[in-house]
């Protein structure tokens, strides 16, 4: 192979103002590569056969306040670069025997420059592209010997092939809003003065802003220059209870840009209600138990629990590309996933589909919508991975390692996800099917979980369903004992679907959206108790918050 990535780890990429300058950078980009194919040459080793480049041009604003004080503001700029080479062919290059597909930087690497210098980003991008180029010759070299002492046909040997796809030219010249940066100063100050006199002096709120553009250049022509904006406020209320027991709370909103969040008086009024319900849920009973068995989500935890069943354990609906060695020892952490496609996964009334190009849903703002992921290939309208329960397809890049994979312009991620379920009851009868389930299995109660976002931190709060009454019970601090599509073999939902935006997950730490019923009722799920380390601070002087 090889494949290199320097991203500055933030959401996505700005470009400064200037026409000309974002000339510079793509006309340095495809001169570069354009040289590199037609020179590039070690030895007796072979030509490159595939190059490509990447430019993420960024500034990124970043303001925190604690206790109505700002405590960071900042403002970054770089430009950060990515370049992948391959030698051979797409069916036998240096990446298909090799399940190592990272170059390590080497120490004559360069970071591209700021200024508008054409020279310099050649050079940067040269640097970069020289030394793969060296490591994925001798990788390709290797591979060939390897094949060779195999005396049979590569179609016979696992390998990994380079999907061949048709060249795109996608430029966008979008004009984004000034961000006011003394404004949001003044914001934050003012939302954070209600922590004051408040039990949680910890907490803190921060607002992080990019926008920008991604570039991106290939030698078989595909030319990208796509604009980014992401903007992520999040608000962590920490304190103690009175056994010194840390509490919580945390909240994401998400925006394109700043001035699409609440306003100042909206995230004041949810601010101030989830301090009041933190303090009454301080007192509230910890969940100390084991449970298996029926749990009814609702809101947000809807999408959470997709996200996470989905995308992020170990049978998630993406290709690993990983393949087994010449000696056929077969890798443990491929996933497990592929074997079962055209296979039953979960309940034939559930329905998952990639719906990338859907920018909207209910008035919803769809933050993970995308034309094109990052190796330049535009992802068909709709990507069907459950249909009735059956698994059609994962997500994949172009390197594809089997007959059941087709590049479909998922390397970053899910994107827009919607899922469905046919069998369908109001909310009222959803709750009455998870009481009448959890007596059917001699339980003493149900569980609800209602708009938590466990997703990033594991932790949620629960409500515990009298099987009589049909009361509810808060307690808090529970975990799941694992998850698996298990979980999703006996599922009803409610008709009506809502949409929501979850951070932390795409490329460059972007969303992902999730369009998920409001209700959805689970037939087996394991719930245990969250354990949360305990401790009281010595005061040897009195906190001045509180004189």
């Amino acid at each position: 192979m090889k494949m290199r990535v320097f991203f500055f780890i933030i959401f996505s990429v700005l470009v400064y103002p200037g026409f000309a300058q974002q000339n510079v950078i793509q006309k340095a980009m495809r001169d570069e590569i354009e040289r590199s194919m037609k020179e590039l040459q070690l030895d007796t080793f072979e030509k490159p056969c595939y190059v490509s480049c990447s430019i993420n041009e960024v500034s990124v604003y970043s303001i925190t306040a604690v206790l109505g004080g700002i405590v960071n503001s900042n403002e970054l700029k770089s430009r950060g670069k990515g370049n992948r080479v391959l030698v051979g062919t797409y069916e036998m290059n240096d990446e298909s025997l090799d399940n190592n597909l990272f170059s390590s930087p080497e120490m004559n690497d360069i970071q591209v420059p700021l200024d508008d210098d054409y020279l310099g980003v050649r050079r940067a991008l040269w640097v970069s592209i020289d030394n793969v180029y060296k490591s994925a010759a001798r990788q390709h070299a290797k591979n060939v010997e390897t094949w060779k002492e195999q005396k049979k046909p590569l179609s016979e040997i696992p390998h990994r092939v380079f999907a061949k796809l048709p060249a795109v030219t996608l430029h966008d010249n979008q004009q984004f809003v000034p961000f006011d940066k003394m404004k949001w100063e003044t914001n934050l100050r003012q939302l954070t003065q209600l922590f004051v006199k408040s039990g949680y002096p910890a907490s803190n709120l921060s607002l992080n802003y990019i926008q920008g553009y991604d570039y991106f250049e290939s030698s078989e022509g595909t030319s990208l220059k796509l604009p980014v904006q992401r903007t992520m406020l999040q608000l962590a209320i920490l304190g103690r209870d009175e056994a010194g027991e840390l509490v919580f709370d945390q909240v994401v909103w998400a925006a394109a840009h700043p001035d699409e969040l609440p306003t100042v008086t909206q995230l004041m009024a949810d601010i101030e209600a989830r301090i009041k319900k933190l303090d009454e849920r301080k007192k509230a009973t910890k969940f100390d138990d084991d449970y298996t068995g029926p749990v009814l989500l609702e809101g947000s935890s809807v999408a959470d629990f997709m996200a996470s069943l989905l995308f992020m354990g170990r049978e998630r609906l993406m290709f690993d590309n990983n393949i087994p060695s010449p000696t056929g020892f077969r890798n443990d952490a491929r996933n497990s996933m592929e074997s079962r496609i055209g296979k039953s996964v979960a309940a034939s009334s559930l329905t998952v589909k990639a719906l990338p190009h859907t920018k909207e849903h209910q008035g919803v703002k769809l933050l993970g919508a995308f034309v094109a992921d990052s190796e330049g290939v535009v992802p068909p309208d709709e990507v069907t991975l459950i249909d009735k329960g059956i698994l059609k397809d994962m997500f994949n890049d172009r390197s594809l390692t089997s007959s059941t994979q087709t590049a479909n312009g998922h390397r970053d991620g899910p994107g827009v996800i919607q899922v469905s379920v046919s069998e369908q009851f109001n909310a009222k009868q959803l709750k009455d099917k998870l009481i009448a389930q959890a007596k059917e299995e001699g339980l003493e109660y149900a569980i609800i979980i209602r708009n938590e976002n466990f997703g990033r931190i594991g932790i949620f709060n629960i409500y515990k369903v009298n099987l009589d009454t049909g009361a509810e019970e808060f307690q808090r601090q529970a975990r799941f004992s694992s998850l698996t599509f298990r979980n999703l073999r006996k599922i009803s939902a409610t008709p009506g679907d809502t949409a929501f935006n979850l951070p932390g997950f795409g490329a460059e730490g972007g969303f992902a959206s999730y369009i998920v019923p409001q209700g959805l009722l689970l037939g087996e799920v394991e719930i245990v108790r969250a354990e949360i380390p305990s401790y009281k601070e010595d005061e040897f002087v009195k906190d001045p918050l509180k004189q």
